[in-house]
């Protein structure tokens, strides 16, 4: 018979073995995005035909090179705050698989949503509670929120024609600079909450990786 029961030890921060995660490799992406989409906003700028609070019609057609860098500006932005979020994420489960183990993490964490497994997991790494409205979590959430409201598009009805000027837009590069510094400032109130966690975060100053 297959036993059913088994003691489970949680490892320590400092715990020898062998993971792999791709969390610093998307936290280099989106800080490394941000400086090129820096470059390209503010191409689009200095190349916009007209006062900057006005629409370029027809653009594709009349204007393409413009275009053509209105949208890599714009892919960048929504990869800057991608990459961001899956940096976090990418983070948290690392973090669980090295103090728990990937069979206990799979089975117990992998499914949760972004918030409860933060909050789960230190409770049971750390023994440390933390709620609903702390600083760390209010970073979480506005890191998901908008890497959700990308990856989960959603289509909005209107009673008529809209003019471009006053349809819901995203600041460029302004949210994505905002998304960075919220990534940074989540890994920066990790280590302040578990300091013995700083050789697994992605390195804050830029070093190596």
């Amino acid at each position: 018979m297959t036993p059913t029961r088994k003691a489970f030890a949680l490892r320590s921060h400092h715990a020898e073995g062998a993971w792999s995660s791709d969390d610093r490799r998307h936290f280099e992406n989106a800080s490394r995005l941000l400086g090129e989409l820096e470059v390209v906003a503010q191409q689009v700028i200095q190349q916009w035909p007209l006062p900057a609070d006005q629409t370029v019609r027809d653009a594709e057609k009349e204007h393409p090179e413009l275009w053509a860098l209105v949208r890599k500006r714009d892919q960048l932005s929504d990869s800057v705050q991608i990459f961001a979020a899956m940096a976090v994420e990418g983070f948290l489960n690392y973090y669980g698989v090295v103090r728990l183990g990937e069979a206990e993490f799979n089975s117990h964490f992998e499914r949760l949503g972004l918030i409860p497994k933060l909050r789960t997991l230190l409770l049971v790494c750390d023994s440390l509670s933390i709620s609903s409205n702390d600083a760390l979590v209010h970073l979480l959430g506005r890191i998901a929120d908008g890497r959700n409201a990308l990856v989960h598009p959603k289509a909005k009805e209107y009673p008529g024609y809209v003019p471009s000027e006053q349809r819901p837009s995203v600041r460029i590069p302004g949210a994505a600079r905002e998304t960075v510094a919220s990534m940074r400032a989540f890994f920066e109130q990790f280590l302040e909450l578990v300091p013995d966690a700083k050789h697994l975060v992605p390195p804050l100053d830029g070093k190596g990786v």
